[in-house]
């Protein structure tokens, strides 16, 4: 169960201070990624969105290391999973390069949330 609390709790830590960056910087937070800083009503979607995701799965994990419930930690998996996913896909299908540094700390995420999932689930049988 130990390994699972110190997954959670890093995850919990890195996606706040992602999380964070967002809501009190979000154009340091866009230029981390190599977006651009939309405008209008796009900026508005872009923050909003990368906040919810972010804050969203920041709050999964968190939960989860209170609980000690698989499930809350098991759907942020899932989150960046669907996320490394689309990184792929969105290259292949239109015409874009993969963002690797992303795709990689989505498998990191995922592989991080899983393996926490499956601890906790275990010591819950």
């Amino acid at each position: 169960m130990k390994i699972a609390n110190i997954l959670s709790i890093v995850l919990t830590l890195i996606l706040g201070i992602i999380s964070a960056q967002w809501i009190f910087s979000p154009e340091a937070a866009a230029n981390s990624l190599s977006m651009i800083y939309m405008e209008g009503d796009a900026r508005n979607t872009q923050v909003r969105d990368f906040t919810a995701f972010f804050l969203g799965t920041t709050i999964m994990s968190f939960l989860s290391y209170i609980t000690k419930q698989y499930q809350w930690i098991f759907s942020a998996g899932i989150v960046f999973l669907i996320a490394a996913i689309f990184n792929v896909l969105t290259s292949i299908n239109y015409d874009t390069n993969i963002a690797v540094a992303s795709l990689i700390s989505e498998i990191i995420f995922t592989f991080m949330a899983f393996t926490a999932a499956y601890i906790y689930k275990q010591n819950n049988l």
